[in-house]
């Protein structure tokens, strides 16, 4: 009884044993120019998706092949990539009178958005020690 009761305390102390943050790397390809930034959201739910990222980064576009962004001690679990080539620099999707994006943009998975934004069971990724780095290519 008191080996258990010490297990259970100690899980308690150490909750992370097992799921070390990870660095983890998102690469973007296939850029039409330099002008602009780069713009990098994650999100770590269906309900906060494309709504409140629990993670941003901006990247300058210094090579039209392929621009990388690495969001340091990201805890393991799932996640969507949104990403956006803020051509304007103004920190926004740019989309004309009808709503359609004017700025090149994707999602994790390189998931389809045909009618709209990629939904999150099609751009949800792993992220893990094992699964550090995801490459997007850019609408």
């Amino acid at each position: 009884m008191k080996t258990i009761l010490l297990l259970l305390a100690l899980s308690y102390m150490y909750p992370s044993v097992g799921q070390s943050p990870v660095n983890f790397t998102v690469y973007v390809k296939q850029f039409a120019h330099q002008e602009g930034k780069l713009r990098v959201a994650l999100f770590n739910s269906e309900g906060k998706y494309l709504k409140e990222a629990c993670r941003e980064m901006g990247a300058e576009i210094d090579n039209l092949e392929v621009v990388s962004v690495t969001f340091e001690g990201l805890p393991s679990g799932e996640y969507a990539i949104s990403i956006y080539h803020d051509e304007n620099g103004n920190g926004q999707l740019d989309a004309n009178f009808m709503g359609i994006p004017t700025e090149d943009y994707a999602f994790s998975n390189n998931a389809p958005s045909r009618f709209g934004p990629a939904s999150y069971s099609d751009a949800r990724i792993e992220v893990s020690t094992n699964n550090n780095t995801h490459t997007i290519n850019l609408n």
